[in-house]
């Protein structure tokens, strides 16, 4: 059995955790996804998923006091198709917690946040749990600053 080097894993991990899907926000067009600069192509795109929920609080951290699961800490970059940094993108967030479960009433895992000067941006979170037909993952809508 071959073990993938720290790299590919950290990779693949970053890949499947942070799909950098630009998304139709209502009254917005669809963009095409962002090619990687790497050269390894676009990324592939996913269903939405039913639960998001507009106006969440801008936050860099959705832990809350006695929330259970495995810190997750993920960074990213915003960038163009030409692989510039897009500075003020709109990232908004939402997810699973640890037992699979969505907050349909709250605000709880959920929240927005915006890129830094150079196209940036840090989520402190927990590893989402599983639910029946999904994958461990978490969802992000990206919008490029107005």
């Amino acid at each position: 059995m071959e073990f993938p080097t720290r790299r590919r894993f950290l990779n693949t991990a970053l890949t499947v955790l942070a799909l950098p899907l630009v998304e139709s926000w209502p009254g917005h067009a669809v963009a095409q996804p962002t090619p990687s600069c790497g050269g390894e192509g676009p990324t592939r795109p996913e269903t939405e998923g039913p639960y998001f929920k507009p106006r969440s609080p801008e936050r860099w951290s959705l832990l809350e006091s006695g929330m259970k699961g495995r810190l997750l800490i993920l960074t990213g970059s915003v960038i163009t198709t030409a692989c510039r940094p897009v500075a003020r993108a709109l990232l908004d967030f939402w997810q699973a917690d640890a037992s699979g479960e969505y907050d349909n009433t709250g605000f709880r895992l959920r929240g927005h946040q915006y890129s830094d000067t150079m196209g940036r941006y840090r989520l402190e979170t927990v590893v989402p749990g599983r639910y029946v037909g999904r994958t461990r993952h978490i969802h992000v809508k990206v919008q490029a600053p107005v």
